[in-house]
């Protein structure tokens, strides 16, 4: 049996502490200094920029074969995009729970980020090859549709909730190819 003056004192412990999370969640979070979202967007674009042109010069057949399967095979792509990029950041944080699996989680997590920036470049690349080839009727240069690409995915970045569905589509796309080809090298 607990003593009462115990039972007493993990009580108002208790209380004290969901009193200062109450304090806290109270709190004005529009005080804190925010972004622009002009500036967000402009930072969006330049980083597209750079990551995609890094990926168009050092690898233009790899980007213009990851392009083709996604044209291909949509919704495979997609399917893998979830697959890598949720089934993957979920398999890593159950494997981080062990202090071994920890070993093995934090190079996955570095892994997964890679392959998410790689996935982002050419889901860059493929938004402005889409936008591009549609209006010239053939198939652009990648530096074109990375720098379309790259404007429109800054375009789509301000629209509230429907452009983050588009930016996240496409990105499950490039990041779906990038998991899957890297899944055919290994296997």
């Amino acid at each position: 049996m607990v003593p009462p003056r115990t039972s007493r004192t993990a009580l108002l412990s208790l209380l004290g502490v969901l009193a200062l999370a109450g304090t806290a969640a109270a709190q004005n979070l529009e005080s804190a200094q925010q972004i622009s979202p002009v500036f967000r967007a402009g930072g969006s674009f330049l980083l597209d920029l750079v990551v995609g042109g890094i990926l168009v010069a050092a690898a233009p057949a790899y980007t213009r074969d990851a392009i083709a399967e996604i044209r291909d095979d949509p919704g495979g792509s997609f399917l893998w995009g979830l697959g890598v990029g949720i089934g993957g950041l979920i398999a890593l944080a159950l494997l981080a729970i062990t202090i071994i699996g920890l070993l093995v989680a934090i190079p996955g997590f570095l892994a997964l980020i890679l392959l998410s920036i790689v996935g982002g470049a050419v889901s860059t690349v493929l938004l402005g090859s889409l936008v591009t080839g549609v209006a010239s009727g053939g198939s652009p240069s990648l530096g074109v549709s990375l720098v379309v690409g790259a404007l429109m995915a800054a375009v789509l970045s301000l629209v509230p909730i429907l452009g983050s569905v588009i930016l996240f589509v496409v990105d499950m796309l490039g990041l779906g190819v990038v998991g899957r080809n890297l899944y055919r090298a290994w296997s």
